[in-house]
């Protein structure tokens, strides 16, 4: 998308007060889901056009990931149950709810209707217990080496991240922007000890594999 289409779509992003990229960013993370609405008439090219006309006609998986390296805890919680990521608020609730409700049972618990078109932060950090919120502060390494029945939690660590910054981890990892909470995450900032892996959006042309 060449700025000329960035102009001419932040002009008819006007009436939800997105008037400069900053704006955009500070919308996106405020109502998620609502940014289908406002990239409707937007025709996109380049390297990731495809991705973002997948997007916007519902047929992207949000398939991109963290995948944390993994530490000794000593600690389950078979009580927590959360296996998607904060990329799915870009989706409507009421479109993907049974995704939710399968995936994601623990969040639902305590936010019953996900709020992805509005302020979905804002509330969940105001709902959402602060015995989980507060597990990061051992570290998002240490939150994802939880295991819950037989899987890790590795989503549990996204929302976290998400929740204090604002943003996603495995993006924030690629821009070399990644905030750690404890020195246990000094195995996300190590490139040669890093063992996990990014993933990429699931596209018919890489069947989810990782990039």
């Amino acid at each position: 998308m060449g700025w000329g289409c960035i102009e001419a779509f932040l002009e008819g992003a006007k009436f939800v007060d997105v008037d400069s990229l900053d704006s955009l960013v500070d919308y996106s993370v405020s109502s998620p889901s609502a940014m289908r609405l406002i990239l409707a008439g937007v025709r996109f090219s380049g390297h990731r056009g495809r991705e973002w006309e997948d997007y916007l006609r519902g047929r992207l998986e949000m398939g991109a990931r963290m995948k944390f390296p993994k530490v000794e805890t000593g600690v389950r919680r078979d009580d927590v149950w959360i296996q998607i990521s904060p990329a799915y608020m870009l989706l409507p609730f009421d479109e993907t709810k049974r995704r939710w409700q399968r995936s994601a049972y623990t969040l639902l618990k305590y936010i019953p209707d996900i709020p992805t078109h509005y302020k979905p932060r804002e509330i969940i950090s105001a709902l959402l217990p602060p015995e989980l919120r507060a597990l990061s502060a051992r570290g998002y390494v240490w939150v994802a080496s939880i295991k819950s029945r037989d899987r890790y939690n590795d989503a549990l660590a996204e929302w976290l991240y998400w929740l204090n910054h604002a943003r996603l981890p495995h993006i924030d990892v690629k821009m070399g922007k990644f905030e750690p909470r404890a020195p246990v995450d000094s195995l996300v900032l190590s490139r040669r000890r890093f063992v996990g892996k990014i993933g990429a959006p699931t596209l018919p042309t890489n069947q989810g594999q990782h990039v």
